[in-house]
C-alpha cells in the first residue's frame, strides 16, 4: 500500500493583480496556507509528497520569498518530498530549484530527469518539463509498466487533451494523453497546472488521474479550489482513493445577483447577510430596479465594501425603471438647483442608450442626495 499527499501550483510570489488592499493579504495567506498541506500529511501519516509544479510564480522570485517556502520545508523535515518544476517555474539555466538553498534540504528531490523513483513497492515516474512550448505528450516518456510489479506513480504538469474546456487544442502546450493511464499500465497520474480539483476516469469508469488545484483559491473564477489530495493506492491495478482535504484560509465568494423589482433589496440584504463573514467577494448584480430603491442600493452596496477584506461589485448590467411620471415639479428655493433638475430630467426622458441613462440616473442620484444633505 502507499499513501501520500498531492499539491501544486501555490503561485507563491505572484501579485494578485486586480484584488487592490487585499492584494498582500493574498500574498500572505499563500504562504501560510502551505502549513496545511504539511499537516496533512502528518495527520493521515502518509509515505510522502508530491508537489506537482509551480510552487512559484516564476524563476525571478526573490530570495526572501524563497527563503519562507524552505522554512516550511525545514520545519517538516520527516515528510519525503518529490518536486516537480511546472511551466511557471520551469527547469533550465535559470531554474529557481537551482539556488543552492534547495540543495540543503535533506528530505527534499527535484525530479528533474526522466528517470524512474524506485521506492519500496512503489514507482515514481516524473515527467519534468523544460520549455513552456511543448506540443507533444509530457507523459510519453513513462515506459510500459504494465508487467512490472509495485504500484507505478507518473508526475506531470499539463493540460489532458480533450478534457480541458480550452478554444483549440492545437495551439495548447503541455498536452497530456487521457488514456495515459491504460497505455502505460500506471495506477496514477499526479497532475499539475490547472488550479481546480479534478478528476479523469479511465475506460473501467475509475479515477486515475488527478488535478490537486492550487492550495489556495488564486482568483474568483476558480471552482473548487483550496485543497491538497490524500490518495491511497492499496496494490497494483487497485482502485485509488483520493481524498479532497481544506487547505485554503480565505473564503471567496462569487455571485450573479438578478435584481427584478423592489423587493429585490430585501433578497439582496439577505444574501449579503449569508455572506457577512466571507473573505473575498465578487457579485455581478444585473437586471432591473426602480429608481426610488437607487439610493438604498446604493448604501447597501457602500456599507457591504467595509465588511470584506475585497469586495467588487459590477453593476453594469443593471438598469434603472424610471418613474412614469417625470413632470413632478421640485422647487429648491432655488434657480441654478431647480434648472439643474429640469435638464437632468430631460436628459434622463430623451436618451435610449441604457449605459448613457444609468450615468445620467447616476448623476441625478448624487444630485438628491447632495439636496438633501444640504
Amino acid at each position: 500500500m502507499v499513501k501520500f499527499i498531492q499539491s501544486s501550483d501555490w503561485q507563491i510570489g505572484m501579485k494578485g493583480g486586480g484584488l487592490g488592499e487585499a492584494g498582500p493579504i493574498v500574498r500572505e495567506t499563500r504562504v501560510d496556507s502551505i502549513h496545511n498541506v504539511f499537516k496533512s500529511a502528518e495527520k493521515n501519516y502518509v509515505d510522502f509528497i508530491l508537489l506537482c509544479g509551480d510552487l512559484f510564480e516564476h524563476n525571478m522570485v526573490s530570495q526572501e520569498e524563497v527563503k519562507k517556502v524552505v522554512s516550511i520545508f525545514n520545519q517538516y523535515s520527516n515528510k519525503m518530498i518529490y518536486l516537480l518544476p511546472g511551466n511557471h517555474d520551469i527547469l533550465g539555466a535559470d531554474c529557481i530549484y537551482n539556488r543552492d538553498i534547495f540543495s540543503r534540504i535533506n528530505h527534499l528531490k527535484i525530479l528533474n530527469k526522466f528517470e524512474p523513483i524506485v521506492l519500496e513497492n512503489v514507482v515514481l515516474h516524473p515527467c519534468p518539463i523544460f520549455s513552456k512550448f511543448v506540443n507533444e505528450d509530457v507523459t510519453s516518456k513513462i515506459p510500459d509498466v504494465h508487467k512490472e510489479e509495485g504500484v507505478h506513480i507518473g508526475i506531470a504538469h499539463g493540460s489532458i487533451i480533450g478534457r480541458i474546456p480550452v478554444s483549440n487544442w492545437e495551439e495548447v502546450d503541455l498536452p497530456i494523453d487521457s488514456k495515459c493511464t491504460e497505455k502505460k499500465g500506471i495506477d496514477y497520474l499526479a497532475l499539475g497546472h490547472w488550479h481546480s480539483f479534478q478528476t479523469f476516469e479511465d475506460n473501467t469508469g475509475i479515477a486515475r488521474i488527478a488535478y490537486s488545484g492550487t492550495h489556495e483559491q488564486t482568483k474568483y473564477e476558480e471552482n473548487n479550489a483550496g485543497h491538497c489530495l490524500l490518495v491511497e493506492i492499496d496494490e497494483k491495478g487497485a482502485k485509488p482513493k483520493i481524498e479532497l482535504n481544506k487547505t485554503g484560509k480565505l473564503s471567496w465568494t462569487c455571485k450573479e445577483f438578478e435584481m427584478k423589482d423592489a423587493s429585490s433589496i430585501k433578497e439582496l440584504k439577505e444574501y449579503f447577510e449569508s455572506i457577512k463573514g466571507h473573505d473575498l467577494v465578487y457579485i455581478n448584480i444585473n437586471g432591473e430596479l426602480p429608481f426610488n430603491c437607487k439610493k438604498e442600493f446604493d448604501d447597501i452596496i457602500d456599507f457591504q465594501g467595509t465588511l470584506h477584506k475585497n469586495f467588487r461589485v459590477k453593476t453594469n448590467d443593471l438598469n434603472y425603471l424610471m418613474p412614469t411620471d417625470l413632470e413632478v415639479s421640485f422647487n429648491f428655493n432655488d434657480p441654478t438647483l431647480n434648472q439643474t433638475m429640469i435638464k437632468l430630467k430631460e436628459l434622463l426622458q430623451d436618451e435610449t442608450d441604457e449605459k448613457k441613462r444609468k450615468i445620467i440616473a447616476d448623476a441625478l442620484t448624487y444630485f438628491l442626495r447632495f439636496i438633501r444633505e444640504e
